[in-house]
Formats: C-alpha cells, sequence, structure tokens
C-alpha cells in the first residue's frame, strides 16, 4: 500500500475517534486484548456511524459464526415483532392459547412473558447436553416438563422452556420460527445470509442456533439502540422495544432475553443466603465455600474476584453443578445508567450503550476458543469504559 495512503488512512481513522469521543489508548488497548483472546470479529459503532469492524484472519468478514445465546436475544426482537403486528395482544398471554393440553394445573399460568423474562417455573437442568441435545424434538420436550416452582415465583436461566417459543410462534405465525425471523425482522436489516440448527423434528433452536456474520449481528444492536428504526425505516414500534429492556420484576439484571447491565451493582452475601442455601440441603463444601463470600462488594468486578477466589477460576460452572436452579448466592441493588446485551457462550456479544451511542459486537467460534480467557468476559465493560 502507498505510505502516504495509509498515513491518510490513519489520519483519518484517528480524526474520526476524536469526533466520536473514543479514547484511543483504550481503544488499541481494546484491540489487542481482542486478538489475544483469539477473536475472530470485533466491530464497534458510535452514533451510527462505523468506528472500528476488524476482522482476525484471513476471509472472516464473509464467515457465518454460531452466536450461541446471542440467539435467545434475536428471538426476543422478534417477539417484539408480534406485538408491533398485532399478532399477540402482550406477553401475558397465556401458553395454552396454544397448547390447549397446558389448561390445566399450574401450567395454564405460564404466558409468553414467562418464557421470555426466564421466570416460568418450568424444571430445568442448566447442563444442556444432559437432557435438551439427546431429545429429539426440543418443543415436545418443554410442553412435558414439570414445574419446580410456581410461575412467574423467581428467575432461572432456562434453554429448555424457552425452546417452547419455537412452537409458539409457529402456532402465531404459521411460519417455522426462523423463516418467520427472516421474513420479518432480518429482510428490513438487509440480513439475508444465515443459517439455523434445528432438531430431528424440524424445530428451529431458540436457546442458540443461529450462525449470522458479524457485520449482521451488529445491525441488531442498531435497531434496539435506535429504538425499533433501522435506515430511518420502522421495524418495531418504540412501545415494544421498551418492552425488551423492560426488567422483570423477579430480577432486574434481565429484559425479554436481552440482560441489562447497570451501571452501580452492589451485591451481598449475608445470613439470609446462608440460610436460604441450609434450607435447601446444600452441601456442607458448599456452605462453607459460601460462608466466605459472606460481605459486600461493590462492583461486579469486586464480586468476581472474590468468587473465583472462593471457587476457583470457572466458578460459575461451579455453582452451576452445585448450586440448584433457581439459587441465589447473593443479593443485588442496582443503580445508574443501563447497557443492553446479548452474551453467548464462548464469549459471543452484542453490547448497546444507550448513554454514548455506542454498539458493540465481538465473535468468536468453537475453532478459535483455546482457554477461558479466550470468553473475554469484561468485554461488555471495556466497551462502556471507551468514552471515560
Amino acid at each position: 500500500m502507498n505510505t502516504g495512503f495509509l498515513m491518510l488512512l490513519i489520519t483519518s481513522f484517528i480524526s474520526s475517534m476524536y469526533a466520536q469521543k473514543i479514547n484511543e489508548v483504550k481503544l488499541k488497548k481494546l484491540l489487542t486484548k481482542a486478538e489475544e483472546t483469539h477473536s475472530e470479529a470485533l466491530i464497534i459503532y458510535k452514533n451510527n456511524e462505523l468506528v472500528v469492524e476488524k476482522y482476525f484472519g484471513i476471509g472472516q468478514a464473509e464467515k457465518k459464526i454460531e452466536s450461541m445465546s446471542c440467539t435467545k436475544s434475536i428471538v426476543g426482537l422478534a417477539v417484539a415483532c408480534l406485538l408491533t403486528d398485532g399478532l399477540i395482544k402482550s406477553l401475558d398471554t397465556p401458553i395454552s392459547d396454544y397448547y390447549p393440553e397446558w389448561k390445566q394445573g399450574q401450567k395454564q399460568l405460564i404466558t409468553i412473558r414467562h418464557l421470555v423474562n426466564m421466570t416460568s417455573g418450568m424444571q430445568n437442568n442448566p447442563n444442556a447436553s444432559v437432557e435438551i441435545y439427546p431429545s429429539n424434538d426440543f418443543v415436545q420436550l418443554a410442553l412435558a416438563a414439570e414445574l419446580s416452582k410456581a410461575p412467574g415465583e423467581a428467575f432461572e436461566y432456562n434453554n429448555k422452556s424457552l425452546n417452547l417459543m419455537a412452537g409458539v410462534i409457529k402456532k402465531i405465525t404459521g411460519k417455522r420460527m426462523d423463516d418467520y425471523i427472516g421474513d420479518r425482522l432480518f429482510k428490513p436489516l438487509e440480513i439475508t445470509d444465515y443459517t439455523w440448527t434445528l432438531d430431528n423434528a424440524g424445530n428451529p433452536h431458540v436457546m442458540s442456533g443461529c450462525q449470522i456474520k458479524p457485520n449482521d449481528l451488529v445491525k441488531l444492536g442498531i435497531l434496539l439502540l435506535n429504538k425499533g428504526y433501522y435506515n430511518n425505516f420502522r421495524v418495531i414500534a418504540h412501545e415494544n422495544i421498551l418492552e425488551v429492556v423492560d426488567p422483570s420484576t423477579q430480577f432486574k439484571g434481565y429484559g425479554m432475553l436481552w440482560w441489562l447491565d447497570h451501571e452501580n451493582t452492589i451485591s451481598t452475601v449475608d445470613n439470609e443466603i446462608i440460610n436460604d442455601l441450609r434450607k435447601e440441603n446444600v452441601s456442607e463444601e458448599f456452605i462453607m465455600k459460601a460462608v466466605k463470600m459472606k460481605g459486600r462488594y461493590n462492583s461486579n468486578e469486586d464480586y468476581l474476584v472474590k468468587l473465583k477466589n472462593v471457587f476457583g477460576s470457572n466458578p460459575y460452572e461451579y455453582l452451576s453443578q452445585h448450586l440448584k436452579p433457581g439459587f441465589r448466592l447473593r443479593k443485588r441493588d442496582f443503580s445508574g445508567n443501563v447497557t443492553y446485551r446479548a452474551d453467548g457462550y464462548l464469549g459471543n456479544y452484542i453490547i448497546v450503550n444507550p448513554k454514548d451511542k455506542i454498539v458493540a459486537v465481538r465473535m468468536i467460534s468453537h475453532q478459535s476458543f483455546k482457554t477461558d480467557r479466550d470468553a473475554f468476559s469484561d468485554f461488555a465493560k471495556e466497551i462502556v469504559d471507551l468514552t471515560k
């Protein structure tokens, strides 16, 4: 490349960062860390203008990558489309409207809201490979699930219950869920090149399963940032976008299949937490570790440092193996500005920071993932810090 042209390109890039009030030093650090953690793509927009579109490796720009649980957040936006088009009156529509066999017992109380807020109360094994992946029909597996709690009682991240939304959306629209999303959500975003994993019965996965290019995945974040508009075209009504980011009653850190990261999060582990664990006959080994966690933590980072110190380098895996689904190890109080996050296994993310009008995507596949560090767990924080 011509040296003069290269210098012009670099100068233009830096000038753009200054205009967008992006911290140049922090951005360079972010790009370095993205490469060190074997990222395949990193894309950042600010004020609807592209700041960075970086691919690590030959041909990555044209590669579709499994978005993992970011698929859930795509489905959340699809549910907002159903609301916008009047295909459902509200999120409080009972699932039994579409599956009459649920018009009995407590299952008749379960609504679309319960499924997309992760509050259905349905029995769940957090390890999908044990129960979900061996199943031929993910929808029927969810329909047959027992309840472990009353609907609406507690937040519990639940892959099995959410897969039922593939059946619900097909009942509502008459289309297979991925076809509906392709026509209603992806088409106005000019997303045409994607694939979707199906179970043996032909149901698209909801818990994960959408393979998509990074420069298309970022469009979902831009749509959310712009309150339902893309290229000045209204895709989703503003009031229904608000439903997507409305905190659930049971857990303020989750909306409609999007995580809500508050600027200030105070975590507390106290005697009430310890006593609740004892009432549930949690192992004494776990109780002893939980006692070591007692205290007040002024940020998620402080809490995570202590968590790793007590439970090891991969604490959330340990918690999922030893703590019953739906039970907590901490109380949380939230305040301050909110960032929206789609979060997928291995470290696939969409970050939407409405305050600074930033949208960022990071993607990685199994082929590139080497160690736990490659999950880039502080990616959202580093994106928020770009303007500080």
